[in-house]
């Protein structure tokens, strides 16, 4: 009798096990902890309103690191470069961004590999082309981060950047006086991330 019993209590032992390793990796893959660097596609469009430019949407691709300093908050740099089109014509405008974010994971917590964050920072801007705009301004935004594994997240997010940008020339219009114009800018992300020395 004592034989029967012995591979049910195996099998029952085996599939505690299992369910407690897949439990505390879905757990591990929600941690957002530690050094990670990623890269992303990249869209944005660029609003700039007294000069009357609208740079269109243009897609493009960044790169980003940051450090979880626990399961709610991490800090993030990255950077974008977008081929945009100005109104009016077919010129395209390169932009480049810098940003310094600070991100905040809402809901749920560190069990679920899906969470919900805020993020908010400061973004460094600069076009050239046929209109050349440099700039700092805040930016903030939200997104949703996805844990696959503990080492491998994939992210997607949507950035808004409001502040001035200082047109440095014009080569269309032959202006090379720097003036300093409100501008809107908007991106969105979607991108993956590595996450080391778990």
């Amino acid at each position: 009798m004592s034989r029967n019993r012995t591979p049910v209590f195996a099998t029952i032992l085996a599939l505690a096990a299992a369910t407690l390793g897949g439990t505390t990796l879905q757990a591990q893959a929600g941690s957002t902890r530690g050094l990670m660097v990623g890269l992303q596609y990249s869209g944005a469009s660029v609003s700039v309103k007294e000069a009357a430019e609208d740079l269109k949407f243009g897609s493009g691709f960044g790169l980003h690191a940051g450090f979880g300093m626990s399961d709610n908050v991490a800090v993030l740099v990255n950077f974008d470069r977008n081929v945009l089109t100005r109104r009016g014509d077919s010129d395209d405008v390169t932009i480049s961004q810098y940003d310094a974010l600070l991100r905040l994971y809402l809901v749920p917590g560190a069990d679920s590999p899906v969470r919900l964050f805020a993020t908010a920072g400061a973004t460094g801007r600069a076009a050239s082309g046929s209109t050349d705009f440099d700039g700092v301004a805040p930016t903030g935004g939200a997104g949703v981060h996805i844990g696959l594994t503990p080492n491998i997240a994939v992210t997607g997010s949507a950035l808004w950047t409001f502040g001035n940008l200082t047109r440095l020339r014009d080569i269309t219009g032959g202006n090379t006086t720097k003036e300093s114009f409100k501008s809107t800018g908007t991106r969105v992300q979607v991108g993956a991330s590595l996450y080391l020395f778990r």
